[in-house]
């Protein structure tokens, strides 16, 4: 039910307007249980039709209300897939957002239309669950095409993000209108460890909730962490147990940084010269203004280098290229502070 703009979550037996908080599980399985004992035993069957009954209670005035309140819906959805896109944090519907459009509208148009533009929710609460029941949709929407493929390949992977907290990422690689697709298929938090049991655990948990065969299985693409190819008790060797037809592939994004790092004598040398260079400039916030504005006066494509991570294996090629593009202020900055400048090598 929308509430002076505000969309607010409303129950479908009492129709009594609940708050935002009330949307968690334990929430609605409380106020079931307070309110609506006898109803405990229902399936979702009978609340969809409650909910049905409910919408088609508020036309008043004919089905152009529900048209009407669809298009509001939609446009909140619209403007949260955008935020998401952004990757805005969600405040900035409500704070920004909304009243850009309301202003403008009083500005340009007339009260009519900034009334509407008003009903419009985007308050931080909601778009979370527009963004969340995207997510959903979206997800929906890939596992029903799994399921209908002749058969499917995942490839998965295990990183820490910046909270060092262990995240399986895995996608997924099946066939839709006799085309191959390749979809993002879940992304799940390791809480404890990061065994092949946890991860297999976590992928067969994923296949039952969305009811993906295991028989379609046939390829299954992974590092070459022991986790993960281990002889004895690595997620290859455990996926086999259960399909031994299953295709086992490395990544070769991982083969290629693997080979990468025993590079010959000399590429490794212009190497470290490299990085040696970059951290100089880098590494000092006065050495970082004075190359930044020598760019500037150069009026060059960039205005800064790129930091090199041993964990990232595209940044050496990117932090090289970069190198390579400013290859003649490098030289100028670095003769101008009494620098070597051989760096051609």
């Amino acid at each position: 039910i929308v509430n002076n703009g505000v969309q607010l979550p409303q129950c479908v037996i009492c129709k009594k307007t609940l708050a935002n908080e009330s949307l968690k599980p334990f929430k609605l399985k409380e106020h079931l249980a307070k309110v609506h004992p006898e109803l405990a035993s229902k399936d979702l069957a009978y609340f969809k039709i409650k909910e049905h009954q409910l919408k088609r209670s508020r036309l008043d005035h004919g089905t152009g209300v529900l048209f009407q309140h669809s298009k509001i819906v939609e446009a909140s959805y619209k403007i949260s897939l955008l935020i998401a896109k952004q990757k805005k944090p969600h405040t900035i519907g409500e704070t920004l957002v909304k009243p850009c459009m309301v202003e403008a509208a009083r500005l340009v148009l007339d009260q009519n239309c900034v009334n509407k533009l008003n009903q419009i929710s985007l308050s931080d609460n909601t778009v979370k669950q527009r963004i969340d029941d995207m997510s959903q949709d979206i997800k929906l929407q890939v596992t029903e095409k799994i399921r209908l493929s002749p058969f499917f390949a995942i490839q998965l992977d295990e990183s820490t993000d910046v909270a060092q907290l262990p995240q399986l990422l895995v996608y997924a690689r099946f066939i839709s209108e006799n085309q191959v697709e390749e979809e993002f298929l879940f992304c799940s938090p390791l809480i404890t460890t990061t065994k092949a049991e946890d991860v297999m655990n976590m992928v067969s948990n994923f296949f039952q909730e969305e009811k993906l065969s295991r028989a379609k299985l046939i390829g299954v693409c992974t590092d070459g962490a022991p986790s993960m190819l281990g002889s004895k008790s690595g997620f290859v060797t455990l996926v086999k147990k259960k399909n031994p037809d299953v295709i086992t592939t490395h990544c070769l994004i991982h083969c290629e940084a693997l080979a990468s790092k025993t590079l010959p004598a000399a590429l490794k040398v212009t190497l470290e010269t490299v990085i040696r260079i970059v951290n100089h400039i880098k590494g000092g916030a006065l050495n970082t203004r004075l190359f930044r504005q020598l760019c500037q006066d150069m009026d060059s494509a960039h205005q800064d280098l790129l930091f090199y991570t041993y964990v990232r294996w595209l940044s050496k090629g990117n932090v090289i290229a970069r190198v390579f593009e400013l290859f003649d202020e490098l030289q100028v900055f670095l003769a101008a502070q009494g620098k070597k400048t051989d760096i051609s090598c």
